[in-house]
Formats: structure tokens, C-alpha cells, sequence
């Protein structure tokens, strides 16, 4: 696929993707229906809240939460709390704040093509591409909060969910240094209380000896449910193949498809045709 091509599918979701929402996320007509009708009443009683309540937006936070509307309202208060948290790195965070990280920085990717689940596919390097001078830990989640940003707007994801490759060929102890705590805490955090997206399969690829030092930063804060989403390769991409199937992958990482020849540089015109919704989306959390 050309990536000129590559633009967010906005459209509607085909008759074989709403039939993986019903048998996954219980969706049919009618429980979407009451659904959104009854997360507007919780939305409109819950006055220290701010989010849109058009339909379009609400299954962004009913799809995740399985058409539950008290779970999505807890998801949504999830959300504001992360956002007043961490105020400082993201609030009215727009695509232009990160540009730099995204064009110049080749750590953060997407690929053009889904996986054999329809699963959208992000490969993070955290190694020899990363140079920590440059682009900080909180700089990385900057970009990885505007990348979710784009991916709830696909209704093909909201339902199929993603993965996530972290390779850490090339790292080094300069990059241990560069993470904390309080950084693994922001991520999974995020990822496990705070996102609206499935992800379905977080992998580590070519992780070095030391990786172990930064495992120690992140266990802690990783819950039961995540740790059965995540899988340690190492160099053994065979394994990986087991989840991600090999003619979903470029060559780089031991798939059938041509090597990577796109990055950050040429699908960040994406976000920027995107503003008005990610404005939208910066809107919510506490009033």
C-alpha cells in the first residue's frame, strides 16, 4: 500500500465487524440504543463531568466497556482524573506540540495494514533509534496520547482493538536512565485505567540484558489482566508470529511484507486532518 494512501477509516463498520461486535462486545441495535440513551442520563446527572454526548462519540467509551453504560461513565471519570493528573503534559495537547517527535524521531510507528484480526498494529523503539538527549520519556507518551487520539476515531478499532510491538534492539543504559517510575506509572496508567482502546497484545522483541532493570520499573504498576496481554519474545520472532501473523509484518521484524519504508514523517499529515476532532477530545474531563 502506498502510503499516500493511508488515511483513517472514518467510514461505517461493515456487516463482518458489527457481527465481532455482537459476539464480543455484545452490540446489536438495541443495546446500543439503550445503551447511549442511559450513558446520556448518567453523563447529564454526573455534573462535574464534561464530555460530548452525541451517539458517535459515546460508543467510543461504550465499546471498550462492553455496552455497560455505568462502566463507561467510570472509564470517562478515569479519564478526566488522568487528564487533571497529568495536566501539564497534556492539557490542549494538539498534534502540532509534537510534530517535532513525530517527523524527526523515528520511534513511534504505525503500520498501513491491520493484522489478521483487524487490529491496528504499533511498533514503539525504544533502542538504537531513540536518542534520549532528544526526545524525552514524557515526549514519547506525548505522541502515544495523540496516536489514541486518531485510533478511537476508527470504528474498525474501537471494535477490533490493537497491538503493540516495543523493540528494543540497540538499548542501551543511557536509555534505562532516561525512564522513571513516575514515567511506567503515566503509561500503564493510561493504557489500563485511562484509554478507551482494546489492546489485545503488548510485545517485547530483541530486549537485552539489562531490559530486566526496566522491567523492574514497570511491573510494579501492571495489573492481571494486562500481564496475560503481554508476551516477551526476545530475538525469537517466531514467537511473535504466533500473535501478529507473519504476512501482517514487514520484513523488519520477519514478516513477508516489504521493509518499512514510511515512518512518523509520513503519516503525521493524518493527525493534522484530524483537528477538530482531537479538539473535541481535549474538551473532556472535569468542568
Amino acid at each position: 500500500m502506498a502510503f499516500e494512501s493511508f488515511k483513517l477509516e472514518i467510514g461505517p463498520p461493515s456487516t463482518e465487524l458489527l457481527e465481532v461486535a455482537r459476539q464480543e462486545l455484545r452490540e446489536t441495535p438495541e443495546v446500543r440504543a439503550a445503551a447511549v440513551e442511559e450513558l446520556r442520563k448518567l453523563l447529564a446527572a454526573a455534573t462535574d463531568l464534561n464530555f460530548p454526548d452525541d451517539e458517535e462519540f459515546l460508543l467510543i467509551f461504550l465499546r471498550p466497556t462492553k455496552f455497560y453504560p455505568e462502566s463507561a461513565l467510570k472509564l470517562m471519570r478515569n479519564i478526566a482524573e488522568f487528564n487533571k493528573t497529568y495536566k501539564d503534559s497534556l492539557h490542549n495537547l494538539m498534534p502540532a506540540d509534537v510534530q517535532n517527535v513525530f517527523v524527526n524521531a523515528d520511534i513511534i510507528n504505525v503500520l498501513t495494514n491491520r493484522d489478521q484480526k483487524g487490529r491496528r498494529i504499533m511498533v514503539v523503539n525504544m533502542g538504537e533509534t531513540w536518542d534520549p538527549k532528544v526526545v524525552s520519556e514524557e515526549q514519547i507518551f506525548r505522541v502515544l496520547y495523540t496516536i489514541h487520539k486518531l485510533a478511537v476515531l476508527e470504528e474498525a478499532t474501537q471494535i477490533n482493538g490493537v497491538v503493540v510491538i516495543y523493540d528494543f534492539k540497540g538499548m542501551g543504559m543511557k536509555h534505562v536512565k532516561s525512564m522513571s517510575p513516575g514515567g511506567a506509572k503515566r503509561l500503564l496508567t493510561f493504557i489500563q485505567e485511562a484509554s478507551p482502546l482494546r489492546v489485545k497484545g503488548i510485545h517485547f522483541i530483541n530486549q537485552p540484558m539489562i531490559f530486566s532493570m526496566v522491567w523492574t520499573l514497570f511491573k510494579p504498576f501492571v495489573q492481571d489482566k494486562l500481564n496475560k496481554r503481554m508476551f516477551f519474545h526476545g530475538d525469537k520472532l517466531s514467537k511473535l508470529h504466533e500473535h501478529v501473523h507473519k504476512d501482517c509484518l514487514p520484513s523488519n521484524y520477519g514478516g513477508s511484507l516489504p521493509a518499512l519504508t514510511y515512518g512518523g514523517k509520513e503519516w503525521y499529515p493524518v493527525a493534522e486532518n484530524h483537528l477538530d476532532f482531537i479538539k473535541k477530545f481535549n474538551s473532556c474531563g472535569f468542568k
